[in-house]
């Protein structure tokens, strides 16, 4: 890069010029200016499935005793409008049944990974232990 073309970019990288102007041809935003250029056409692809793909080969042993409960139900009904379990869950287990006015929890499918614990439901309405020795879900490794 020409040292005009690092005055159009700025000295310390590309990015929108002070004045808002929008960026000259070939320079590329937090690059530094005389860095590698970067393709788009080299950028990291895209998974080839999708999450609910690559979840259906995670491999579980359910335990007949649930270990994922709802504390109260009307905590869901009354003052947790936007259903927060229902989005934290990466495995999506919990689901609002709007006929029923309750979340279901679809505990066989649980990752165990203790979103729910941590962050999942605001009020303290979830319950999580692990299943028994055995039982849940099994990782592969390697």
């Amino acid at each position: 890069m020409s040292t005009d073309e690092q005055k159009k970019c700025g000295a310390q990288g590309c990015g929108m010029g002070s004045s808002g102007e929008p960026l000259p041809e070939g320079c590329w935003p937090n690059r530094p200016a005389d860095g590698p250029r970067l393709d788009p056409e080299d950028a990291w692809p895209p998974p080839k499935t999708s999450i609910a793909a690559r979840l259906g080969l995670v491999k579980f042993n359910p335990d007949e005793n649930p270990h994922l409960t709802v504390l109260d139900p009307e905590v869901c009904r009354q003052r947790c409008l936007p259903k927060y379990c229902t989005h934290a869950c990466p495995a999506q287990v919990y689901r609002w049944d709007a006929e029923e006015k309750m979340i279901t929890i679809a505990y066989e499918g649980c990752l165990e990974c203790g979103t729910c614990r941590s962050g999942g439901c605001p009020f303290g309405n979830i319950e999580m232990k692990y299943p028994r020795g055995g039982f849940g879900v099994q990782y592969r490794f390697g």
